[in-house]
């Protein structure tokens, strides 16, 4: 015997557009209440499926969902019951002067049984009008009284519906996104246009439904084809709204499917603000409706920055695919929760964080994220922005690390007159955040260790001002180790960045390598307590530019040798707790390597504290390619800590004329220089004297005159190398070296 199915695919109803979205919710509480409690819906392959066992009793078995999909078309056109959707503090909404009341008054006047509420409550709103002596649109705390009123008298169906349009406030009303401003968007009053939709198809009169009315429903269930009506649908389905280029030719007009606008009302009611109000204070009116946060422009199609200035806010429509009933469903629309770092999300940032980081109800599969954008003058759309599965990205939770950071930044960009630098900045940061959510992985945590580098280096260059703002953010300071191992993606390119961010001075007599890149102070105000920063004043070992890596390296190589020697340093302020393989510097001496994404890297790991034997890590280089001579030489002379020959430990001095040498090309006297520095230690560097005495140093002037290989040169003795990688130089330039073996 074949069991009995009941559950059928709404073709008609998807997650988007957003109208398609609320018209499935509609469905489901319509049949819930009017028809079958235990109804249950959920979405499959971008569908609306739902399951009714009353509704569809006896009709459906494996090939009989057509007759389903009647018994519903049927619930609708001969059952259904419309809500007494009102909005009597507008002016469009047919209850005063001047506005247009044949729909309030042709359902007013309605004898059918399915329109009887809606005509008591029109009957009671206008005995409260008459009462208050009312008689145009009321403004501010006419307005506010009037609302009041309806509240307390109005029939539950009524309240809810102001729920989902509005949340009360001291000083008058908050709107949500949803619905506009309190039901209607512009002169364009949703409730209003239900009850002309519900005219159109005749629900208010005691007839049979009319052939065009069952056309549009089986469209809007099923999505068969029908010639729509020309209506305006406001900012729930962008394709429909008509204007420039919405078909063929300049313009076109705005078209809508009458049931497809009133199942779309009747599904908003699920969406009620009031209930987030009682788990706990709203930032803003805006945060107090559910799963709706402030917006923000990554992700936007457009450049523009006043998109995010000018938007009603964004909305992260929930999908689910268990089924639920209505009950289930009204508690997670109506709670609408979503948390990060232990606080309700207050922006698209912080909704992507919560998905990412399991914030939000487990029940919910994925997230379509749209936003209200101003579109065409002043009209908004919503616009759809994505879809964001909920997965546990446990690298999420690193991201509470910058809240405060990224907040004052975000209040500094947010002045009208911010330098665009600063708002592009901001929003590579956003950008990041909301990427890595969405997709996971060490790639696109990366882009927002490097979109942060980016926006600490425009910080850098006014030394935290941003244009007129009073809010002066400070250096980004006190971000755990965990961020580097969730960027790591293991390139060359990385390897070295992280070995340069590394750098400090040993004796602690002058700054880490990030005092060369930017105006910075960093200090612990207690031995064991949190980081602290500031921007320092002209700070005269800032030597970073807009040149290329390898002079920037350079100029950082020579500054640090200046001052280590003017500070007294006992050792060359060149102590890493990091290093680059030999592999990776043969690859940087033969241009293989990305140097922008270096340089973006840097300014990114700068920004970790310089932890004495925080990233120790072997490599094996046995495989590592040929290395130019000359490097291993040069390198020699630049080493943070004394070499280890023959069981001695031999000092080597550095000579800082050898690093102007390189940028001007001069290779092979930088190299003379070294033979004789290397000798004055004690040691012997190849190549050997002749069988006279008579050094061969001049066997470097081959190398003269090699502009460019010099500079890139002059940049990799900046690079820190293990132990394990200067035995392996000394084995290339130095004779009978026999050098202990050592461990890092």
């Amino acid at each position: 015997m074949t069991e009995t199915i009941h559950d059928i695919a709404l073709a008609g109803c998807t997650p988007e557009p957003l109208m398609s979205y609320l018209k499935a919710l509609g469905i489901l509480r319509l049949v819930s209440e009017q028809k079958d409690p235990d109804a249950r819906c959920w979405w499959q392959n971008d569908l609306f499926w739902l399951r009714s066992p009353i509704l569809f009793k006896d009709t459906m078995t494996d090939q009989g969902q057509e007759k389903a999909r009647d018994s519903l078309a049927r619930f609708f056109l001969e059952e259904y019951k419309p809500t007494p959707i009102v909005a009597p503090w507008a002016g469009g909404s047919g209850f005063f002067s001047g506005g247009n009341t044949n729909a309030v008054n042709s359902l007013c006047a309605s004898d059918a049984d399915r329109c009887t509420s809606y005509a008591a409550v029109i009957h009671q709103v206008r005995r409260i009008i008459e009462a208050e002596q009312i008689t145009k649109k009321p403004k501010d705390d006419e307005k506010s009284h009037l609302i009041r009123r309806y509240r307390r008298e109005l029939p539950n169906d009524v309240v809810s519906w102001m729920d989902a349009a509005m949340v009360l406030q001291q000083d008058g009303q908050g709107f949500a996104p949803l619905l506009g401003t309190g039901g209607n968007d512009g002169r364009l009053d949703f409730t209003q246009n239900f009850m002309q939709r519900i005219v159109a198809i005749g629900l208010h009169k005691n007839e049979p439904p009319s052939d065009e009315s069952r056309m549009w429903l089986a469209h809007a269930l099923s999505a068969s084809h029908a010639k729509l009506d020309k209506a305006s649908v406001g900012q729930f389905s962008p394709g429909r709204a008509g204007g420039p280029n919405a078909t063929q030719g300049m313009e076109g007009d705005s078209t809508d499917n009458p049931w497809d606008f009133i199942l779309m009302i009747e599904g908003s009611l699920l969406f009620a603000g009031a209930a987030v109000r009682r788990f706990g204070a709203a930032e803003s009116a805006r945060a107090a409706f559910p799963f709706t946060v402030r917006a923000i422009a990554a992700g936007f199609d457009s450049p523009a920055s006043k998109d995010e200035a000018e938007s009603r806010g964004e909305l992260w429509l929930p999908l689910w695919t268990r089924p639920v009933g209505k009950d289930e469903l009204c508690h997670l629309l109506g709670e609408g929760r979503a948390d990060v770092s232990g606080r309700p999300a207050k922006d698209a940032t912080d909704f992507a964080r919560a998905v990412a980081g399991l914030g939000v109800d487990r029940g919910v599969h994925s997230f379509s994220r749209t936003a209200f954008l101003k579109r065409s003058g002043k009209a908004f759309l919503n616009t759809a922005l994505g879809r964001f599965e909920v997965r546990d990205r446990a690298e999420a939770d690193l991201l509470r690390e910058i809240d405060t950071w990224l907040d004052s930044f975000r209040r500094a960009t947010g002045d009208r007159n911010a330098p665009p630098r600063f708002i592009a900045a901001l929003r590579g940061v956003d950008a990041a955040i909301l990427d890595f959510c969405r997709y996971g992985g060490k790639p696109f945590f990366q882009h927002i260790l490097v979109a942060l580098g980016r926006a600490e280096r425009e910080l850098a260059l006014t030394e935290g001002k941003v244009g007129n703002s009073k809010i002066k953010p400070r250096p980004v300071v006190g971000l755990s180790s965990s961020w580097v191992d969730a960027a790591n993606d293991d390139t060359p390119e990385f390897e070295i960045a992280l070995a340069l961010a590394s750098i400090y001075d040993g004796d602690g007599k002058i700054g880490s390598l990030r005092s060369n890149l930017e105006p910075v102070v960093i200090w612990r105000s207690e031995s064991d307590g949190p980081l602290a920063a500031k921007w320092a004043e002209k700070n005269r070992a800032v030597v970073w530019n807009s040149t290329g890596l390898s002079a920037n390296l350079t100029a950082v190589l020579r500054r640090r040798l200046m001052d280590g020697e003017r500070s007294g340093c006992t050792r060359l302020p060149l102590t890493t707790t990091s290093f680059a393989s030999l592999n990776a510097v043969s690859r940087f001496l033969a241009g293989e390597l990305d140097e922008q994404r270096i340089e973006d890297l840097l300014w990114g790991l700068m920004l970790f504290p310089q932890v004495p034997g925080m990233l120790k890590r072997s490599v094996d280089e046995s495989d590592a390619p040929p290395l130019p001579r000359a490097y291993a030489l040069l390198k020699l002379l630049f080493l943070p800590r004394p070499l280890t020959v023959n069981g001695a430990a031999v000092t080597i001095k550095a000579e800082p004329s050898i690093v102007s040498l390189l940028t001007g090309g001069h290779i092979g006297e930088a190299c003379r220089i070294a033979m004789r520095r290397l000798r004055t230690s004690g040691l012997s560097p190849l190549p050997h004297p002749r069988g006279d005495g008579v050094a061969r140093d001049a066997d470097w002037q081959e190398l003269e005159n090699l502009g460019d290989s010099g500079r890139q040169l002059a940049a990799s003795l900046l690079l820190p190398l293990r132990c394990a990688s200067i035995d392996r130089l000394c084995d290339l330039v130095l004779r009978e070296t026999a050098t202990e073996p050592q461990t890092i």
